[in-house]
């Protein structure tokens, strides 16, 4: 029996496709940090966990001439483009990064962006106990 594999991965850097990547259960990370993450999809064992490489590393991703069907890759979700038994897509980062534009400084306004967007150290406000059990005797 061959091992079990998760259907897809997504292989992004810090700006890129963090969005996707987080919601598959990879961790965010500051665009400042040259890395390269792999976040598998779906995975149906412990065994695939999402990793962090150095950018620069060249990743090779190929599809086995043993698997049963081809499988597909896009790009940017964008252009998708069918992978045949024994294909391989090599994967690096650009020596060009793109720079991020901000209004403080870079590592503040990650931080405070990644706060509006999650809701962190937000807490509805909580009434009174009294107002709380004044509206529940009018309840009923």
């Amino acid at each position: 029996m061959s091992p079990l594999r998760p259907p897809g991965v997504i292989v992004s850097t810090p700006t890129g496709s963090t969005a996707y990547a987080a919601a598959a259960g990879a961790s965010m990370i500051h665009p400042n940090v040259p890395a390269i993450m792999v976040t598998p999809i779906c995975p149906h064992s412990l065994s695939f966990r999402p990793i962090v490489v150095p950018a620069g590393v060249e990743l090779m991703i190929t599809l086995s001439p043993d698997a049963r069907n081809t499988a597909w890759v896009s790009f940017d979700g964008r252009k998708r483009q069918e992978i045949q038994h024994g294909d391989c897509i090599k994967i690096t980062t650009s020596c060009y990064p793109v720079p991020s534009i901000c209004c403080h400084d870079l590592v503040y306004d990650w931080f405070e962006s990644l706060a509006q967007c999650l809701h962190w150290n937000v807490r509805k406000r909580q009434e009174r106990l009294a107002d709380v059990s004044d509206s529940s005797d009018t309840e009923n």
